[in-house]
């Protein structure tokens, strides 16, 4: 009995550690799969191994906004929020995952779009990209909480699916929602 125990324990620790990574989720916005379901790090499906990964402390929450994420829009329960640390309270009322990235922007139309009009990470100016929650299931809830300076935003939602073929990219399918801190 003590030897299962001991096998039981550090299988558990296994697992945990497994869980457990730094994956930034990039390989969620760069989808590629013939049942067009995200794949990577996050699944497009909920049977796939999206789960949700929140960001930030939300008990450093200075204030709460929700955000609705489907297909394809975003919706929030206000149109700005002081400036600190802001929470985000998601639901995923899609029926794909669906993510949330926060980023300094004066527009949806002033995002850096590479030549596939995929979101371009790396265009953005030092401290722009403020961060994000990665991909998670449709019908789901997940925390994102981020420390916000007085200004313009754009939430959105950056996954990229392959659907045999045939490119679904959330961001230009209008998956932009301009939110103002202030």
């Amino acid at each position: 009995m003590k030897r299962l125990t001991t096998v039981l324990v550090a299988s558990a620790l296994l697992l945990g550690a497994a869980a457990c990574s730094d994956d930034d989720g990039e390989n969620v916005r760069d989808a590629d799969s013939a049942s067009g379901s995200a794949s990577g790090s996050a699944s497009g499906s909920a049977s796939g191994g999206a789960v949700c990964d929140p960001f930030g402390n939300l008990a450093d929450a200075d204030s709460t906004v929700n955000v609705t994420l489907t297909e394809f829009a975003i919706a929030t329960d206000q149109p700005s929020a002081p400036a600190g640390t802001i929470h985000f309270a998601i639901e995923n009322a899609g029926a794909e995952v669906h993510e949330l990235v926060v980023v300094r922007a004066d527009s949806v139309d002033a995002l850096p779009l590479d030549d596939d009009g995929v979101l371009d990470e790396a265009a953005f100016a030092d401290g722009d990209f403020i961060g994000e929650v990665e991909g998670f299931p449709a019908a789901q809830t997940c925390d994102g909480t981020f420390d916000l300076t007085s200004g313009a935003y754009v939430l959105l939602c950056a996954i990229v699916e392959d659907h045999d073929g045939d490119v679904e990219n959330h961001l230009t399918e209008g998956m932009a929602l301009e939110f103002t801190v202030v």
